[in-house]
């Protein structure tokens, strides 16, 4: 399953809310929605990470990948390993931002890891191995453009 999928299948979610093009069941064609969306974007108003979470799975889903990003930032900056993580794989992905930030997606993963989730220690890896986030390379283009 991707880090950000819903774990509904489609045609469950079709058969549930009748809106064919839906992949979740959090599209907005059910008044229930957006009202459970308001309540959790008072909840993350207050402070609760849980909700900012949960408030970026909801626009990741709806395809509002700048918002997503903006909620998951937030309930990765309050500690959530998995917002650390998807806030990485948006970040890697180039969703939700202008360009891909390879450093900044290295580092969101290795906090995640160092939170326990395992997946994030092998997506860093990975960067690793293609030569994606490196330290070395931060130090490379900070020292060409002082050249």
């Amino acid at each position: 399953m991707a880090p950000h999928s819903f774990p509904v299948s489609h045609q469950t979610a079709k058969r549930r809310c009748g809106h064919r093009k839906t992949k979740s069941l959090i599209c907005g064609c059910r008044p229930w929605a957006e009202e459970g969306t308001a309540l959790l974007e008072q909840a993350a108003g207050q402070g609760h990470a849980y909700a900012m979470e949960a408030l970026g799975g909801i626009h990741l889903m709806r395809k509002e990948h700048f918002l997503a990003v903006e909620w998951y930032t937030k309930g990765a900056e309050a500690g959530l390993p998995r917002a650390m993580f998807v806030l990485a794989c948006c970040l890697d992905q180039g969703e939700g931002v202008a360009a891909p930030d390879y450093p900044a997606a290295a580092d969101w993963y290795r906090r995640a890891a160092d939170a326990g989730v395992g997946e994030a220690a092998g997506v860093l890896g990975h960067m690793y191995t293609v030569g994606r986030g490196r330290a070395w390379q931060i130090m490379l283009a900070s020292s060409s453009s002082t050249v």
